[in-house]
C-alpha cells in the first residue's frame, strides 16, 4: 500500500492553494489537447465570438475546481473577476463594435458604439456543453482524457489504488 511519503505530492499542498492557483494547477497537467482540437474541428469556421479553449477552461474545468452548483454562479464569477476571465482565456476588457452612422432626415446620425461582454451567456455555453457531449459520445476523448492521468498514477506510485484504510 502507497503511504503519503511515496506519493509525488501533498494532498495539504494543493488544497492549501488559492482557487485560481489550483485552476493553473489543473490547466497546466490536465491532457485536453485531442479535446480541445476535436471541438476546434467541429466549429469549423463557424463564429469564433467565445474560443473553443477558453470555453472548455471556463466551461468544465474551471466549474469542476471552483465547485460551482450551477452554470449560472459560474457566469456571475465570471463576469466580476477579471483574473479568472483571463486564466481561462477570455479577454478580460469588453468588445466594443464601431460606432454606426446613418442617415435620418438628411443628416448623418452616428450611434455609439455598442459594447458586448466577454462572457460567455447562458445559452452560448449550453451549445457548447452539447458539443462536449457529442464528442464524448461519438469518440470517449474526455473518458480517456480523465483515465490518462490515472494510470500514469498506477504505474508512478506502488499500490495506488489498492487500500484507502487508516494506517
Amino acid at each position: 500500500m502507497a503511504t503519503a511519503e511515496e506519493l509525488p505530492f501533498s494532498w495539504r499542498d494543493v488544497e492549501g492553494l488559492a482557487d485560481l492557483a489550483r485552476l493553473r494547477l489543473v490547466l497546466k497537467t490536465l491532457p485536453d489537447g485531442e479535446i480541445v482540437a476535436a471541438l476546434e474541428v467541429a466549429r469549423g469556421r463557424g463564429r469564433n465570438d467565445y474560443p473553443v479553449r477558453a470555453m472548455w477552461r471556463r466551461a468544465l474545468i474551471a466549474e469542476v475546481v471552483f465547485q460551482h452548483a450551477s452554470v449560472q454562479s459560474l457566469l456571475r464569477e465570471l463576469g466580476r473577476n477579471p483574473a479568472l476571465l483571463e486564466i481561462c482565456g477570455f479577454d478580460p476588457l469588453p468588445y466594443q463594435g464601431a460606432p454606426v452612422t446613418e442617415l435620418r432626415d438628411g443628416h448623418a446620425v452616428t450611434r455609439p458604439a455598442q459594447v458586448r461582454s466577454t462572457v460567455p451567456s447562458h445559452w452560448n455555453f449550453s451549445r457548447f456543453l452539447g458539443s462536449v457531449v457529442r464528442l464524448e459520445d461519438e469518440r470517449g476523448l474526455v473518458s480517456d482524457m480523465i483515465g490518462s492521468p490515472r494510470a500514469t498514477l498506477f504505474e508512478e506510485v506502488p499500490g495506488f489504488g489498492r487500500c484507502c484504510l487508516p494506517v
